[in-house]
């Protein structure tokens, strides 16, 4: 039974596991299928410019590629037509505003012959050209204006029986017999800009620096030099149609330093070899731009607007002044000025006057109270700084559309369209004003092949007058009063990129007052911080991000080359004293740099203010430092931490750190030397008044005079044996001393009488610590006397000792010995004796 249930649950399981799996290949189809939805993309290359009296066929011809994953059948293009026309260049701005489908109109597809069968089949990834020809006797156009036209591809996915559309858009203008048409003068403007890439000296940015002046990497791209390449191309339009150059010098300088070879930030060369094509586009451009007008833009085209709102202007006079430099050498026309977005405020314009500008680029939306009709393209404008001219571009006529499409196909209808409508315009019943205009492409337009046929179709339309910007700009201006269109401050650099600015521009700042000769350094400094504000940045700012972080790390590099050599040790042997501190130099330009010595714990040491010191290039500059310990250090070793900081105080590098150890023995051991040397000096002094004082003893002991010469150097005889004391010493008799007040009192002599002392007088001596006399002196002297007995008593000689008469006299080392003399008059005690 067990067997037979387990086998009924499989066979249950199984069924049910039919429909489950069912379900699931059916989701996996459903979702492959809304992932192949079909992607197509089509691309106008060229086309009819103008239908008037002589134009017999309406021609379009481009691109279909198929982008999806998803192959398409039976594909094939016609010509799309509207059959209002638009007539006033307000109605072409909104229209160009539209997108592909949102306005009806009539796709020719009668008779089939009009219809270009492009193929039966487009796989994923292919590309497939078309071409669509109708006579213009088969279109509905009506009176002269303009006409949106197109092309429509039709196709049929595969796996699939729906038809899908595809569509593109542009304008087309019609100007039948019989249509009075103003002349317009126009001037083109073209941009000569690129991306930064340059670090510093010649070194760029990016790995190769082949495939990478702007690929992903952001490595100068040699190839933009090439004869194919957007540059050149640039350099040859301007030059074949005799257009104005609008110039960035930083990319001329790019080219200088590219052209005999250079290096990447990863550390690849590259040889002069791979370098030809620029070294051909420099001396091509070099040629070209003495010969046509030329203006030369503020160094690397900075992000005024930008620079403004961020307080970074500081250095936007360096830029102008560049750009003059650069005018001299190219043999240019003058400077110019263009803020990002075509508008600025008066802020802007009056940072452009101080820096020395005379001309700026402005939309001509800038000046509002402008007419709109191409009769002031050039304005005058007041700033305190001094009078600017403003030269009025017409976004509209290179904008392209309609949906923001800007091949060169693209350009080229919007710019005919929008002169066309221009040129219709009547002056109102009064004389009709000449219409003058200013056509300024994208800084980084690229022409493609077509490039040409823009400026040929320009050149071939009855109604337009190519003139040069200096022109334009030899005639009055406009002067101007009214109030400026609010500037462009939404699309300003990235945040980061502004984050990367202000870090370098600490570090630019930290270096300059670190050189000891800044001035040579300041303005390469300066173009380093200038590149980072490109207007070009706005469209890729990580790698503006890069190149800003590249140039902050390698003046961070060079900073540190500065640093501190640490003593290993120092000890202070008293409270205050000194030790060195070394700075090394181990970059290529000369510093001034401050010292700081610190203890980590400021109550412990007081170091002395350091001055600023010169450290030339690879050389050691060794600085005195001065330090007094407090009172609460005793024999400890305290740690010091050492910065640099620049003469102004701005401190970079880590900080060093070493031990200085106190001793704290210095003024006990100053004392200990005083001691000493004061008993030396006592010692010597006692021993010379000894010499001296038994020399006059000895002198007048045998009543020789003495020679005060020979009493300094008189030496002493040899002591007697000292004479043993007296049997018996009465009880509280003692020694009577008595300390003199002055040495150089005379000494006065004893008289001894045979007269013994009363009883009273016996008593009062005793009473006072004396020792009787047996002979009453007449008069108190400091002598000692020895030997004295009491008067009522029998008074012998002492054993040993001298008879009675005879004093004793102390010796230079403490003994006693007897003087024999006379029995009346004792002689004069000396001032030994006295002591």
């Amino acid at each position: 039974m067990p067997r037979r249930t387990r086998l009924l649950r499989a066979v249950v399981g199984a069924l049910l596991a039919v429909p489950l799996s069912l379900s699931g290949v059916l989701a996996a189809g459903t979702s492959r299928a809304v992932a192949q939805e079909p992607q197509v993309r089509v691309y106008l290359d060229s086309m009819t410019p103008v239908v008037d009296e002589r134009t017999r066929q309406v021609r379009i011809s481009g691109r279909i590629v198929n982008t999806g994953d998803v192959a398409l059948t039976t594909v094939n293009a016609m010509l799309w037509f509207h059959d209002t026309p638009l007539t006033t260049r307000q109605e072409l701005a909104a229209a160009a505003r539209e997108r592909p489908g949102e306005r009806l109109g009539l796709r020719v597809d009668e008779p089939w012959s009009l219809v270009d069968e492009v193929t039966e089949r487009l796989r994923p990834g292919r590309t497939a050209s078309f071409r669509v020809e109708v006579p213009v006797e088969d279109l509905p156009f009506g009176a002269a204006g303009v006409y949106v036209v197109g092309v429509d591809v039709r196709g049929t996915p595969e796996f699939s029986s729906s038809r899908q559309t595809w569509r593109a858009r542009t304008f087309l203008p019609y100007v039948p017999r019989g249509t009075t048409m103003t002349p317009v003068e126009v001037s083109f403007l073209l941009p000569l800009t690129s991306a930064p890439s340059l670090v510093a000296g010649d070194t760029f940015t990016g790995s190769d620096g082949v495939t990478g002046t702007t690929v992903a990497d952001g490595t100068p791209n040699p190839h933009e030099f090439g004869t194919d390449g957007r540059l050149s191309r640039l350099l040859e339009l301007g030059s074949d149609h005799r257009l104005t150059f609008v110039v960035d010098p930083e990319l001329l300088a790019e080219a200088e330093r590219m052209a005999d070879g250079y290096s990447t930030s990863a550390g690849v060369w590259i040889g002069p070899d791979q370098a030809a094509d620029v070294r051909r586009w420099l001396n091509r451009a070099r040629g070209v731009l003495a010969a046509h007008h030329t203006l030369f833009l503020p160094y690397a085209d900075p992000d005024l607007p930008t620079l403004h709102q961020y307080q970074l202007t500081d250095r936007y006079q360096r830029a102008m002044d560049v750009a003059a430099d650069a005018v001299r050498k190219y043999r240019a026309s003058g400077t110019v000025s263009w803020p990002s977005g075509g508008r600025a405020d008066a802020g802007m314009l009056e940072t452009i006057a101080a820096s020395g500008g005379e001309t700026v680029l402005l939309n001509r939306e800038a000046l509002p109270r402008l007419p709109a009709d191409g009769s002031s393209p050039v304005a005058s404008l007041a700033t305190p700084e001094g009078a600017l001219t403003a030269l009025l571009v017409d976004t509209n006529l290179t904008a392209g559309g309609p949906a923001g499409q800007s091949s060169p196909v693209h350009v080229q209808q919007r710019f005919l369209s929008e002169t066309a409508l221009l040129a219709m315009q009547d002056g109102g019943g009064g004389p009709t004003p000449l219409r003058r205009v200013v056509a300024a492409f994208p800084r980084n337009w690229n022409p493609g092949p077509s490039g040409q046929t823009l400026f040929r179709a320009v050149e071939s339309m009855t109604w337009l007058r190519p003139v040069s910007a200096a022109a334009l700009l030899s005639q009055a201006p406009t002067a101007y009063g009214g109030p400026l269109a609010r500037a462009d401050r939404q699309g300003t650099l990235h945040p980061s990129v502004i984050s990367e600015l202000r870090q370098l521009s600490t570090t630019t700042e930290t270096m300059l007052q670190l050189l000891a000769e800044p001035e040579a350094s300041e303005p390469a400094l300066d173009l380093g911080f200038l590149r980072g504000t490109s207007t070009a940045w706005r469209r890729d700012p990580l790698q503006a991000a890069h190149l800003v972080e590249t140039m902050d790390g390698n003046l961070q590099s060079a900073i540190s080359k500065v640093s501190v050599v640490p003593p290993r040790l120092v000890t202070l042997s008293s409270q205050t004293g000194r030790f060195p501190v070394t700075i090394y130099n181990g970059g290529d330009e000369p510093v001034r740099v401050r010292l700081q010595v610190k203890p980590r714990d400021p109550e412990l040491l007081d170091v002395a203010p350091i001055e600023s010191v010169r450290v030339d290039p690879n050389r050691r500059v060794t600085v005195s430092v001065t330090a007094a310990a407090s009172g609460k250090v005793a024999r400890q070793a305290i740690q010091m931490e050492a910065r640099l900081a620049t003469p102004s105080g701005i401190v970079f590098g880590p900080p060093v750190s070493f031990p200085v150890q106190v001793r704290g023995y210095g003024q006990v051991g100053w004392v200990i030397i005083g001691v000493g040397l004061g008993l030396m000096a006592l010692a010597a002094g006692t021993r010379i008044y000894r010499s001296v004082h038994s020399a006059l003893r000895r002198r007048r002991a045998g009543g020789t005079p003495v020679d005060p010469a020979e009493a300094g150097t008189a030496t002493e005889p040899p002591t007697p044996a000292e004479p043993a004391p007296p049997a018996a010493t009465p009880p509280g008799s003692a020694d009577l001393t008595e300390q003199t007040t002055s040495e150089s009192a005379p000494s006065p002599s004893v008289t001894l009488s045979d007269d013994t002392l009363t009883d009273a007088e016996e008593s009062q001596a005793r009473s006072s610590g004396t020792t009787r006399t047996d002979r009453k002196p007449t008069k108190p002297t400091g002598t000692h006397l020895a030997g004295s007995q009491p008067a009522d008593t029998a008074r012998p000689d002492p054993p040993g000792g001298a008879p009675r008469g005879t004093a004793h006299e102390t010796s230079p080392n403490g003994t006693e010995r007897p003087t024999q003399t006379d029995p009346a008059v004792a002689p004069a005690p000396s001032t030994r004796d006295r002591t």
